[in-house]
């Protein structure tokens, strides 16, 4: 089947050669601006390869660059560009990991040939990253059957905690689930360790504290020693309270891993998220709305 591209310009003439000279080696979609090839990535993507002009109106290629990078990473980005300045250049590459950079007019040979060493890029990193992901859930799916009998409760709580994670994240567009979905399935390594007293939802006192905290550190640093596993890594490690924002991943992490415990202790959802909303600025709000929209429950009640 042939690539999936996208190809964004302010210039209807240029979209009418991209497309009279591409449609039968790709499967084009065209945008005439930043805000419609947006739209078009979330509606109509995953595309191979997205190809932006610099200089458009409104929302320059950068500008789109750097949201689609956010919105789709493994999608490979090339720039089109008249006179590409190094100040240009430079941000390009720091903000928007472009790929290639094509000076207009651009051959179209050319255009094919960048094209095409997108295609073979985003083939190479998204069979990498498939290759990764299945090997380290199936390592992880045959070591949480070996443990699961040291406390079933844990582990069952464990999937259930990365179901509603990917659910909650989905809901706050997160753009990579992956690290969020084994940090909460990895749940039970920092707890399993843990007396009872330690696992409590409510603030624990300096010791349960401290042994949270070590236990959180050690398995952290187990994980950051695995190739690729560096985002879940910090996930865990941040979990312990700490000063600055945490990362997305650990703020979800953090108010389901609490809310689980409320709820199994009061036996009610609708009890145990307004529990979390009395704890006073302790939990993100767009997390615990999400979370409620997830279970079905009004943002500020049951």
């Amino acid at each position: 089947m042939n690539p999936k591209v996208l190809f964004v310009d302010d210039d209807d003439k240029v979209l009418s050669a991209i497309y009279r000279n591409f449609r039968d080696r790709y499967r084009l979609d065209l945008a005439s601006g930043g805000p419609q090839a947006l739209r078009a990535m979330e509606e109509h993507g995953p595309y191979a390869v997205v190809v932006a002009d610099m200089a458009m109106p409104g929302m320059n290629g950068i500008a789109f660059l750097k949201k689609a990078q956010v919105l789709a990473p493994d999608t490979v980005r090339v720039m089109l560009t008249g006179h590409p300045g190094p100040l240009t250049l430079m941000e390009a590459i720091n903000n928007g990991q472009v790929f290639r950079f094509l000076a207009k007019p651009c051959p179209l040979e050319d255009l094919a040939a960048a094209v095409d060493a997108g295609v073979r890029q985003h083939n190479l990193a998204t069979a990498e990253k498939e290759l990764l992901e299945r090997t380290l859930a199936g390592s992880l799916g045959a070591m949480m059957e070996i443990l699961e009998p040291l406390d079933p409760g844990l582990f069952r709580s464990a999937r259930v905690l990365a179901e509603r994670a990917v659910k909650v994240a989905q809901a706050l567009e997160v753009p990579d689930l992956w690290p969020i979905t084994v940090a909460a399935l990895y749940s039970p390594l920092w707890l399993l360790p843990l007396p009872p007293s330690a696992r409590v939802d409510a603030e624990p006192d300096p010791v349960s504290a401290g042994l949270q905290a070590a236990a959180l550190a050690r398995v952290a640093g187990l994980i950051q020693a695995i190739p690729r596993l560096e985002g879940v890594a910090q996930i865990i490690a941040r979990l312990a309270p700490g000063p600055g924002e945490p990362p997305i991943g650990t703020a979800i992490l953090r108010a389901l891993l609490d809310f689980r415990a409320v709820e199994l202790r009061v036996q009610s959802i609708p009890v145990a998220l307004e529990e979390l909303r009395l704890r006073g600025g302790r939990y993100d709000p767009a997390v615990l709305a999400a979370l409620a929209g997830v279970l079905g429950l009004r943002p500020g009640g049951d």
